[in-house]
């Protein structure tokens, strides 16, 4: 039954992965992988992960945007970093738009002091975009002269953009705490204008390490770890900030999601699953519009594998690998 039930999920991600049309969002703040908003996570803990997430948000003005991504990091032991890959899709629902894109980060972690780690990053990112496929199908079957071109315009092409992203993670046995900062160089391949872009994106993010107590011993039974973090563009200030709690085998939370450029705000929270080393977050949550004064959706599926990392000593191969802490 255990087996059948990993079968049915990978499937069903599977599919998903397949069939999403979408584009990275600026306004999607990712839920369970963290590699999305830092590239220190890459090789986080010397463990490999893999990641495949589905992320929709229906705005209030009832415009659909979603994100595809799949994300791979591994530890590089002759390197001693980090090193992931990077793959999304997605759609901008009111441009009728949709992006392709891959990219590539590199984390180097150096020991501070008895239980801390500092760990710079760097990525490098590519991405197209072009006019949803579907739409631009039926515009080209319609007489130009009769009929109105759906937006963004009539080329399928749109630009195209080089993203350099930096890095920069403090952990330790009581937080993590990280800042990003991601550029982004355009290259318009339309004859309309390209919607307003801030080329300019600052992320930070902070997790409380809670750690149990009973009866004056440390214990872990539910590891509690309140989070916030804030997005910061030109145009754009998203934050979330809530309280994520994990037991042996599920975690849970609730949160408050808010962008303060648009005036919607919205209370979410997230459930899942933990067999093994596989994960399974569900995570959804309402907004409202509060100049639009109509109330919206938000959520995302993601499935992760965590392959632990195994160091074996040769003097002593039956010693136990060591640990950070």
């Amino acid at each position: 039954m255990k087996y059948g039930f990993k079968i049915a999920v990978f499937v069903l991600f599977f599919w998903i992965s397949l069939t999403a049309s979408s584009q990275v969002e600026k306004g999607l703040i990712p839920w369970s992988n963290k590699l999305l908003l830092n590239p220190s996570y890459a090789g986080f803990d010397k463990n490999s992960h893999f990641w495949n997430s589905l992320q929709f948000n229906a705005q209030p003005e009832n415009n659909l945007n979603n994100t595809w991504s799949a994300t791979y990091d591994t530890w590089l032991e002759k390197m001693e970093g980090g090193l992931a890959l990077k793959f999304h899709q997605g759609l901008t629902g009111e441009l009728n738009t949709n992006t392709t894109g891959a990219g590539f980060y590199f984390s180097k972690p150096f020991e501070a002091g008895k239980n801390g780690q500092l760990i710079p990053s760097f990525g490098l990112s590519f991405y197209t975009a072009n006019k949803q496929w579907f739409v631009h199908f039926i515009d080209r079957t319609n007489d130009k002269n009769l009929d109105h071109q759906s937006p963004p315009g009539e080329e399928f092409l749109r630009y195209s953009g080089t993203q350099p992203t930096i890095g920069l993670l403090w952990n330790s046995t009581s937080v993590e705490i990280g800042l990003t900062g991601i550029y982004n160089f355009y290259q318009n391949y339309g004859e309309e204008e390209m919607p307003e872009q801030s080329p300019l994106h600052l992320v930070f993010h902070a997790v409380k390490k809670m750690k149990g107590n009973r009866k004056g011993l440390i214990s872990q039974p539910l590891k509690t770890s309140p989070e916030l973090t804030v997005i910061y563009a030109e145009n754009l200030i998203l934050s979330r900030v809530g309280v994520r709690m994990e037991r042996t085998s599920h975690q849970f939370g609730a949160f408050a999601q808010n962008n303060f450029s648009d005036n919607i705000h919205g209370i979410g929270g997230v459930f899942g699953w933990k067999i093994n080393n596989l994960r399974i977050n569900f995570s959804a949550g309402g907004s409202n519009s509060i100049p639009a004064k109509k109330t919206g959706v938000f959520g995302e599926a993601n499935i992760g594998l965590i392959i632990p990392y195994i160091q074996i000593n040769e003097k002593n191969p039956w010693a136990p690998p060591p640990t950070l802490y």
